[in-house]
């Protein structure tokens, strides 16, 4: 069979990739039901949307897993130092949301872009980590530095991260959605950034 229809066409190419992201987002969903795991889950889900964008050829399952034992220990401490502090600030904003005083608007307006920029860093330093290898502490830094250098797409890329949670609280009907793309989904255009953005570093690396 040639065309689009055949085994090397357009429509089998993507429906290969949604099969590869509804694989990728059970995997990542069911690595993450311990919360502390959530970290390593999530530092290997990019890592293998990144292999994704590249259009490497290989399998999900092992490959996911391979990662996931490789860099368990400093993705959990990466994730409990950002995701501690998410929280913290996520109870905070939702404290004033419950009451009304002086300036608790302009509070909670403060606390949300803190969270979200706690947010940033830590998906940042979550996706570095696994792709280079560092130490925690640089590792984080250097999360930091790219987010802030490409601060415009890092918002983009954060805001499709946060989305499907929101969307979710507004609706349970989102559900269904949610457990098929609803990590991955999103997750896949943001492996496109990174891999984009980690092949200019990897390519200035290689000359110098």
């Amino acid at each position: 069979m040639s065309g689009i229809l055949s085994p090397e066409g357009r429509v089998s190419s993507v429906l290969n990739t949604i099969g590869d992201l509804i694989i990728l987002n059970l995997l990542t969903l069911v690595c993450s039901i311990p919360v502390f795991t959530i970290g390593a889950a999530f530092s290997s889900m990019y890592q293998i949307l990144i292999k994704i964008a590249r259009k490497e050829e290989g399998h999900i399952v092992g490959p996911y897993f391979k990662v996931f034992r490789e860099n368990f220990r400093k993705s959990t401490i990466i994730w409990f130092i950002g995701g501690g502090i998410s929280l913290f600030l996520a109870f905070d904003i939702f404290l004033l949301s419950k009451f009304s005083f002086s300036y608790s608007r302009i509070y909670q307006i403060i606390l949300c872009i803190f969270f979200f920029l706690t947010v940033m860093f830590t998906l940042f330093a979550l996706v570095t980590e696994a792709h280079f290898e560092n130490t925690i502490k640089n590792t984080i830094v250097n999360g930091m530095k790219f987010s802030v250098i490409h601060i415009f797409l890092s918002v983009l890329v954060t805001a499709l991260t946060i989305a499907p949670f929101l969307m979710l609280h507004l609706t349970l009907r989102l559900i269904p959605l949610f457990l098929l793309l609803g990590y991955s989904g999103p997750g896949y255009v943001c492996g496109l950034y990174f891999s984009d953005l980690f092949s200019r570093y990897e390519k200035e690396n290689a000359e110098q």
